[in-house]
Parts: C-alpha cells; structure tokens; sequence
C-alpha cells in the first residue's frame, strides 16, 4: 500500500481534470502529479529513499501536494512543519525528527538556515524560489532537470508515511507517527461521514503543511466525482476569502472557530455574493452556538462540527447531513471508528456522564517517536486515551466539554472550564473568554476568567462576577477577572492556557 496510488487511480480513472487554483492559475492533477515524480527522481538523485524523514515547510501553494507525493513515491516519511512555528520549536522539530532533508520557501529560508545550525542529519535544503549552492538546491531547478520516476515504492500497511508534530501545547512537541493504512482508513472514512452526493468546490486558507493538507489530499483522491476542484489561499485573509467565494462560486469552506468569528464581523461581508456557499465544517476549537446561529444565517450556509486529533489521522467525529444536529455535539465516530468514555481508572462511564474520550480504529497512531512510555501510556489497553473530556449521549453523539488538564479542583470538586466559560459568554460584554485555575490557600483551585470584551462595550469585574453567579453555583463562579486585548492561541486556534498561566 502507498497513497500515491489514489492519485494515479484518480487520474486513470478521469484523465485530466482541473485540481487547484492557485493566484488565478489553474493547476490539473496531471500537472501536480508530474511535479510531484520529477520531484520524487531528483529527491532520489539527493540520495533520500525509503524511510528517510522529509521535512515540509511551506506556506500554501500548489508545490505541498507535489512535495507530498513525491516523499511517499520514494518510500520516505513526510514530517511537515507549520510556516509560522517559531525558530526554536523548529529546530526541535529538525533535531529530533532525524530529518535528512528540509523543502521549505525563500520568505522562511532564514529561519531554517538558522534553527539547522549544527544539525549534521540535514543534508540538503530545497528552497522555493532559491539558488543552486552548495547543499542548497532549487526546488524548480531540481524538478526541471529530473526525469519522472514512474516507480512507486511498494509500502506496507503499518510503514510510516507521515510523522507529525503535536503543537506542544502541554510540553515539548511530540512526533505523531501514522501509516499509510492509518490515513487510507481516515480518508475514506472521513469522506463517506460527509455524505456527499456531488463534487464541491472548496475553498482552503488552513495550513496545508499539516493534517489538514495531508487529509484534503487524500479525501480529494478518494471522492467518486469529476467535478470540484480547490480555491487555494496562501493563508487566510478574510475578504480575499469573500472575493474567491464569489469568483469561483464556492461551495464549502473549512476553518476554525476564529476564522468564522472575523467573517462574521468583517466589515466587508455584505460586499460580496457569497450565496453558493452551501457546507462549512469547523474544527480544532469549540463553537459557541451563538456563532453557528449568526453564521448560518447571516451566510446562509450548513456547518458542521467535527472532532479530531492528530493521533487519530485526525478525524474521530463528524456531524452528518442526514442526522439531526444537537447543539454543542461534534456528531458520531467516522465509519469504523470507536470511541467511549472511561473514569481515570479506564472503567467504562454510562450515556452523559463525563470522563476522558478513549478511541479505537483503524486511525489511531502507531506511536510517538523516540517515546516508547508515553506511546505505551496513551496507548493502553488498546484504546488511544485522548486527554480530552467529554460524553456520549443515548444515541451515540459526542459531545466534547474540555481538557483533563485544564480541570479545576476546587476545595475537592472538579469543575470544567468550558462549562463556566460557555455561562460567561452570553454576557453581551462578552467576545472571547477563557477560564483557568489559580493557587488559593483555602480551596487549593480558585477560578479566574480572562475576557475579552465586544467593541464599544465597558464592563467591570465586579460585573462579571455577579452575572456569573446569576446563571451558575455561585461557589463554580470565578472570583476574578482580568481584561484583556486578545487570548493567546495555537496555530489552529486553541486557546493556549499555559500562555495565561504564565500572563500571571
């Protein structure tokens, strides 16, 4: 088995067909399929193959579909890197990847010339838009000289094809690996949950050198129609995303909370006919369910919610067109997925009752890199132990309600987070909040809530703290509140709790 194969499946099975459009240039599968057998011939003339690590670092553009066909073509591992990391959690990355090679951009040519320093495991750097020198070799001029490699190395199923990077939200990142078979699986997995009955034209403004383009890929490889392309965005600006709805009548669009929150609000939205827009999915955060009312309305548009992570390829749950949508609920496990809910003893937790999220599929990760206690810890029992809580209802929907690491416990009660902040964002002050624990000498855990507040609103602490009180128990109110201009956020738009932690 190697994903590959889709493509060349996709290409006999339809021929020619456009594929992306990119800064006004149309893009086939054809011409990406060629890019990425050039590439994967002249990667080989570098002296990468099979089980090499390949690191990705790219904003968007068509050559990240072509750069990911060519590792797999060659029997290498993909471990692609967010543009916008840091120097310091790059080179991380670059270290203890063991990565043998780095195809990046001349905008983040700096950065990795300076987070590669002294890591003697990197032999070469392609650059987008660089120069022949030395160990740093042209993208474009290593894909012109090379012939195709027709050749596709042959992979088994648990072989690794790609080696992500958690965010490292709760420590140092870790090295997710998934095989061949595990993102097969979450491919068709993930497609047949969508229930679609037509190709679509999808707009993409989320990092494609991550899951998300690993998994756009291979969806769009394993859909049964002709029609639909990608209106591709080097990265997300919000009326530029209104211009390319209505240029090319767009019919869904992916984001995360954040970015439907601005194109709500962006003072440009009625300028423009964004009326083929018919699915939207949201992820990586939850949503407030009064964004999905406004944006539904406002828009005139389905969304649905899903539940992943990156151990698990990353889809576990979607809400389906056929089901009816449950406010708060991110829908049913993906075909062929389980999921349950376990106490911190791994017993199993009757319907509505909260405990970890455990998942078990043909998705769930092989394990971390180099980390065979913390692989063997996640892994136990068989089931991928999410660090996440949340709950099934008698019919099976999940429904995600925080981070076990973010508990509270308060003079010996547990209490979530989201459930505090989900009472404090009705206030109509409210734009943004986030709730944490703080050290207190009497309960062990007091609760503070960092608020960002709508334009033109003014609201006091002492505000807050009554409205609180007003719609919970009082004792799960938080005794402090701090204003602030934004929340800090992960590059998929978590809020980053440790960074709030650390403001006080």
């Amino acid at each position: 088995m190697n994903l590959v194969r889709l493509g060349e499946e996709r290409i006999q099975k339809f021929g020619e067909i456009l594929s992306v459009v990119f800064a006004e240039e149309e893009y086939s599968n054809v011409r990406i399929n060629k890019m990425g057998c050039r590439l994967a011939s002249g990667l080989k003339a570098l002296g990468i193959g099979r089980g090499d690590h390949v690191v990705v670092s790219l904003s968007n553009s068509p050559e990240v579909f072509a750069c990911f066909q060519a590792i797999w073509r060659i029997g290498a591992v993909i471990v692609p890197i967010m543009f916008l990391l840091g120097e310091n959690e790059t080179r991380y990355i670059l270290d203890h990847s063991d990565a043998k090679a780095v195809i990046t951009s001349q905008d983040l040519f700096e950065k990795i010339e300076n987070a590669r320093k002294g890591i003697a495991h990197i032999q070469n750097v392609i650059v987008i838009g660089g120069q022949d020198s030395g160990n740093l070799v042209d993208f474009h001029s290593l894909v012109d000289r090379s012939s195709p490699e027709e050749n596709i190395e042959e992979m088994k199923e648990d072989d690794v094809a790609l080696m992500i990077y958690t965010s490292g939200t709760t420590g140092r990142p870790k090295g997710v690996m998934l095989s061949h078979n595990n993102l097969y699986q979450n491919a068709i997995g993930s497609f047949d949950a969508t229930e679609a009955e037509k190709g679509t034209i999808t707009l993409l403004s989320l990092p494609l050198a991550h899951s998300f383009g690993v998994v756009v890929m291979n969806a769009g490889n394993v859909a049964p129609f002709k029609e639909g392309f990608y209106v591709l965005m080097r990265w997300f600006d919000p009326e530029e995303v209104f211009r390319l709805i209505e240029k090319y009548r767009v019919t869904q669009f992916a984001g995360v909370p954040t970015m439907y929150q601005i194109l709500l609000n962006h003072p440009t939205a009625d300028d423009y006919d964004t009326s083929s827009l018919e699915r939207c999915t949201i992820s990586a955060a939850p949503v407030t369910e009064e964004l999905y009312r406004s944006f539904t309305t406002k828009f005139n548009c389905n969304m649905y919610e899903g539940y992943g992570l990156t151990e698990a390829s990353p889809t576990v749950a979607l809400c389906r067109p056929s089901m009816p949508r449950k406010e708060g609920s991110t829908g049913v496990p993906i075909p062929g997925v389980e999921v349950k809910i376990v106490d911190l003893d791994d017993n199993e937790l009757p319907a509505g009752v909260q405990g970890e999220i455990v998942v078990k599929g043909p998705n769930v990760m092989l394990g971390y890199y180099k980390r065979p206690e913390e692989t063997e810890e996640t892994l136990r029992g068989g089931w991928l132990h999410t660090g996440d809580v949340g709950y099934l209802d008698e019919e099976g929907y999940l429904f995600i309600t925080d981070r076990i690491k973010d508990m509270i416990i308060k003079g010996g009660y547990n209490i979530y987070p989201s459930e505090i902040e989900g009472y404090l964002e009705e206030h109509p002050a409210v734009a943004e909040v986030s709730v944490i624990g703080i050290a207190d000498e009497k309960y062990g855990e007091e609760i503070m809530a960092f608020i960002v507040r709508m334009p033109e609103q003014d609201s006091s602490e002492e505000e807050i703290i009554e409205f609180a009180k007003s719609k919970m128990t009082p004792f799960k109110a938080p005794s402090k509140v701090k204003f602030v201009d934004g929340l800090p956020k992960s590059l998929v738009g978590k809020v980053l709790k440790k960074e709030l932690r650390k403001m006080l």
